[in-house]
Order: structure tokens, then C-alpha cells, then sequence
């Protein structure tokens, strides 16, 4: 485990002194992740919503405890990753955190895809429909690359696809969050608001991870 965390640090992860804050991150995190969930998945736990979804209200439930799992535990190896503490745990907590994204998201695909979740009754390929399945794959895509960078030895290919894949995780929380803005779905005509709520935070996350690796100075061999 330590020399994995030595490699870590040797392939690019943030320091102790780097810009980001261990602490502020962790923080924040744990804070935003615990206002968002008892938003969204405290009424689905208490079984308030269950008459709204009586249908699909197991899938609703199993995404729930997927992304519970991938809010908390991917801030608390935030905190690992950046600052090597309590390492040892680095790799049942990002194993958890895959398995329970996967599902969360495979749950997600599965509701979507429902009749019973459609008002119709059929199955509606509607802009947010199509938005927030393409959303989910590019989560899992993003998960995938982190856990096959992991497997190759690339530390900091790693991280930086898990620091992906957290931010997608949040835009499921954030579009779910920010379209109980009143008249926010009806920007662009109803398919803006779906599009950018997790398009828009993923390219500052690229331009973020660019930023820092285009301004780091290589010597020559």
C-alpha cells in the first residue's frame, strides 16, 4: 500500500501544500453530499415517495443506496488521494465506490428504460431521457478508464478519471437539484437546462485537470 502511495505521488497527485486543500475538499464534500442527499434520497428511504413510483419503486430504492455510496465515498477518497492518509483503505473504498456507482447507475438505465416510469406508459426517448442515459455511460466510461489505469500502474491517469467520474456522480444530484429552480427547464426551450447541468460542469473539470498538467515545466532528459 505504501508503495503504491509513493507512486501516486511520483505520477502527479496533489501534495500537502498543493493548491487544492485536503481538508476544504473533504469539507465540502461531506457537507454538499449530505444536504444533497437528504434533498433526494431521505424521502426515497422513508418510503415517502413510494406512491409515486409504485411501479419501479425497487429501482428507485437500489439507485438510491448506488448513489449514496458514490456521494460519500468518493469524498472520502478525495481525501485519501490527496493527502495519503489512511491509505490503506484507498482501495476497499474506491472498490465500493465502483461497484456501487455501477449499480447505482445500471438502476438509473434500468428506470429510464421502464414503461412504469413514463406517463405514457411506454417507453419516451425524450431529450432528458437521451441526456441523462448519455450521462450515465459516460460515467461508466469514466469509471472504467480509472479502474484500467489503476490495473496498469497509471497513478495519475487514475486519479484524474475518478475525479471525473465524481463529477459526473454529482451532476446526477445537481440537474436533480437545480430543476426545482422555477422556470430553469424551460431554458432553450426545454433542452438546455438537461444538456449543460452535467455537460458544462464536465468540461470546467477537463479544463481544471488540463490546466494543471499543461502548466507543469518538463526538463529535458
Amino acid at each position: 500500500m505504501k508503495n503504491e502511495a509513493a507512486l501516486a505521488n511520483t505520477s502527479g497527485a496533489p501534495t500537502k501544500g498543493s493548491w487544492r486543500s485536503p481538508l476544504t475538499i473533504l469539507v465540502l464534500a461531506v457537507l454538499s453530499s449530505a444536504v444533497a442527499w437528504w434533498m433526494i434520497a431521505w424521502p426515497v428511504m422513508t418510503f415517502s415517495r413510494a406512491e409515486k413510483h409504485v411501479d419501479h419503486f425497487g429501482l428507485v430504492y437500489a439507485h438510491m443506496i448506488g448513489g449514496t455510496l458514490m456521494l460519500f465515498l468518493g469524498a472520502a477518497n478525495l481525501y485519501i488521494g490527496t493527502t495519503d492518509r489512511h491509505f490503506k483503505y484507498h482501495k476497499l473504498i474506491g472498490r465500493t465506490y465502483l461497484i456501487g456507482g455501477t449499480a447505482g447507475v445500471a438502476f438509473v438505465v434500468a428506470i429510464l428504460l421502464s414503461p412504469a416510469h413514463n406517463e405514457s406508459g411506454t417507453v419516451t426517448f425524450s431529450n432528458t431521457t437521451i441526456s441523462l442515459l448519455t450521462l450515465s455511460f459516460a460515467w461508466l466510461a469514466c469509471a472504467a478508464m480509472a479502474y484500467r489505469a489503476v490495473r496498469n500502474h497509471q497513478y495519475g491517469q487514475h486519479r484524474d478519471w475518478i475525479i471525473r467520474s465524481y463529477v459526473l456522480a454529482w451532476s446526477f444530484v445537481f440537474c436533480r437539484i437545480a430543476s426545482r429552480v422555477p422556470g430553469v427547464e424551460e431554458l432553450g426551450g426545454g433542452n438546455a437546462f438537461i444538456w449543460l447541468s452535467w455537460v458544462g460542469p464536465f468540461i470546467l473539470c477537463e479544463i481544471t485537470l488540463q490546466w494543471r498538467d499543461a502548466g507543469k515545466v518538463r526538463k529535458p532528459a
